[in-house]
C-alpha cells in the first residue's frame, strides 16, 4: 500500500518495525480501555516475548507450541485449524466425535494446563450461506461445547451420544436444522427419515 510505505519512510521504519508499532499501538488501546489484547499465532511467533505479558495468544496454528506459549507466561486460547480434531467447521469431514475427542491442553503439563483459558469453535464463511449455515455448525458446536465446559477427563463419546442426539432433536424442534449426528460429513441429508421420532419413542418406552 503507497500510503503505508509513505509513513514507514516518513516514521524512518522497516516493514517489521512498523509491523511491531502496530502491534505495540493496538494492545496499548486494549489495556487503556481495561481490556486485554488477543492477539493470533502468527504475532507469538514472530514477536515471542516481546508481547505484553497482558496479552492472550489464540492459537491456530499447528506450528506454534502452546507448550512453550504457557511456559512463557501467556495465557492461551486454542483451536488449531485444519487438523484431524480441528474445531474448525468449515472442516466438514471432521465429525463430532474427533472433535469431541480433542484435548485444549494436550502436550501441555498439568501444572501450565490453568493458563489454557479455553478454546472456541470457528465457523469461515467460505461454504455457508443462509442455505446451509445451521446445518453446518450445528451439532458438532454441541460437541466442542461440551468438551471445553467439562472436566478433563470427560472424553468418553460413547456416554456423549446420547446427549449430543438429544440436543440436536431439540434443535430441530425449535426450528434449528441440525445435521444428522454421525454424518460422515457435515450437513449431508440423513441416512433415513424420522431418527428424532425414533429417539422419543425409544424414551417413552
Amino acid at each position: 500500500d503507497d500510503d503505508i510505505s509513505a509513513w514507514l519512510a516518513e516514521q524512518g521504519l522497516t516493514e517489521d518495525e512498523g509491523y511491531a508499532f502496530f502491534v505495540g499501538r493496538a494492545s496499548d488501546i486494549a489495556v487503556s480501555q481495561g481490556r486485554r489484547p488477543i492477539q493470533w499465532s502468527e504475532v507469538y511467533d514472530h514477536f515471542g516475548t516481546n508481547l505484553n505479558k497482558g496479552t492472550i495468544v489464540h492459537v491456530w496454528k499447528s506450528v506454534t507450541n502452546v507448550t512453550e506459549v504457557v511456559a512463557n507466561g501467556y495465557d492461551t486460547l486454542v483451536n488449531v485449524g485444519y487438523v484431524d480434531q480441528s474445531w474448525y467447521l468449515d472442516n466438514l469431514d471432521v465429525a463430532w466425535a474427533a472433535v469431541y475427542s480433542k484435548d485444549p491442553c494436550e502436550g501441555v503439563p498439568d501444572d501450565l494446563c490453568s493458563l489454557v483459558l479455553g478454546g472456541h469453535g470457528e465457523m469461515w464463511g467460505e461454504t455457508v450461506d443462509a442455505s446451509d449455515l445451521e446445518q453446518t455448525v450445528w451439532p458438532r458446536m454441541a460437541a466442542i461445547a461440551e468438551r471445553l465446559w467439562s472436566p478433563k477427563d470427560t472424553t468418553d463419546t460413547d456416554a456423549a451420544l446420547p446427549r449430543i442426539e438429544a440436543f440436536r432433536c431439540l434443535l430441530n424442534s425449535r426450528g434449528i436444522a441440525a445435521a444428522p449426528v454421525n454424518n460422515k460429513i457435515a450437513r449431508e441429508a440423513p441416512s433415513s427419515p424420522a431418527s428424532c421420532f425414533e429417539q422419543r419413542r425409544a424414551l417413552r418406552f
